[in-house]
């Protein structure tokens, strides 16, 4: 199972905490979707949705979605279709 910390010090992710059902959700987050329709594509409640994304934001230090998603940036755009 991959996962990934942050380090703050380095602005670096170590592979330890962020577990890849939280990428999935970053990925889907970067890509504009709500949590109700992030629940759909995952298959899971929007509250699970929820409670992932509040992990993300603990995780990361992040106290928001645009907050998260610059921090992760990195790695959400690296799994991310091409846009074009």
């Amino acid at each position: 199972m991959m996962t990934i910390t942050y380090q703050p010090n380095t602005n670096a992710f170590i592979t330890e905490h962020i577990t890849p059902r939280e990428i999935q959700i970053l990925v889907l987050m970067a890509q504009g979707f709500v949590n109700k329709q992030i629940g759909e594509r995952l298959n899971i409640s929007p509250e699970t949705v929820k409670k992932h994304v509040k992990n993300i934001y603990k995780k990361t230090n992040a106290h928001n979605k645009i907050e998260a998603l610059n921090k992760t940036k990195w790695l959400t755009t690296s799994l991310l279709p091409d846009q074009y």
